[in-house]
């Protein structure tokens, strides 16, 4: 081991040292509040019922009240772009295009939450209100309708993206979009992409191990199984798996 290896491990040691032990502190004050709230007797069980009685309540207005919010404003951020873009002069680095792209970036993100929004609620439904009466199946339709609209707004950022930007290339509806859209940038555009993914890639993995200490919490406190602990460390795993094997897939083609 080089010396310029060693030094760097002993200007990390001290930081990785505080954390593991900030993290024991933690772990035990957690520990310590979980044997306070079962030796005063918390009804784990009534509030659980609570919970899913707020939970059953608003599955029916889950996907409606929350598509009225993101995709109304995603209405709103695409016609703000359309009318600058009509009067945009062509230029690729003025304040009017980075207002364009920015606006397109927020009508994509928060259809991209809708959709995600979208699949909670229809969970919910098959949980709470799958053995109700025929007019249940109006949640389903919701869900459908919704989700229509959810492409659909990608779809006219996405072309409206492509307007500016007419070297750029894939449809929405194309199960290839992502890597025809990758292939038609160029060099600074696929670096902005590599960073986005390795910010993604972080916080991700700094999620998974948050949840992963969340459940096993609120498995000392609720009757849990371990499925849900087992979903987490298999979508967590699959990532880092396919992370790491790309990483060498990608080596030894260069």
């Amino acid at each position: 081991m080089s010396k310029k290896e060693k030094s760097e491990n002993r200007k990390a040691l001290p930081k990785f040292t505080l954390s593991l032990l900030g993290s024991l502190l933690v772990g035990g004050a957690v520990g310590f509040a979980v044997g306070l709230t079962r030796a005063f007797g918390l009804d784990t069980e009534a509030l659980a019922r609570g919970l899913n009685v707020l939970l059953e309540a608003a599955t029916p207005w889950g996907i409606p009240v929350t598509s009225v919010l993101t995709l109304g404003s995603c209405f709103f951020l695409y016609r703000s772009a359309a009318r600058k873009f009509a009067v945009w002069d062509g230029g690729d680095e003025d304040e009017t295009s980075e207002s364009i792209d920015t606006a397109l970036s927020w009508v994509l993100l928060l259809s991209a939450v809708q959709l995600l929004l979208n699949l909670f609620f229809l969970s919910a439904f098959c949980i709470y209100w799958m053995d109700r009466d025929i007019r249940a199946l109006a949640l389903v339709g919701v869900f459908l309708l919704s989700c229509g609209l959810v492409i659909f707004a990608q779809q006219k950022a996405v072309d409206l993206e492509r307007k500016m930007n007419p070297e750029k290339h894939g449809s929405v509806y194309d199960a290839k979009f992502q890597k025809k859209w990758l292939d038609s940038c160029d060099e600074s555009e696929r670096r902005q992409i590599g960073e986005a993914s390795r910010r993604a890639y972080m916080v991700t993995t700094r999620l998974c191990l948050g949840l992963w200490l969340a459940l096993v919490i609120l498995s000392m406190l609720f009757d849990m199984s371990l499925l849900p602990v087992f979903v987490l460390l298999l979508v967590w795993g699959t990532m880092q798996v396919t992370y790491t094997l790309e990483c060498i897939r990608l080596g030894k083609r260069d």
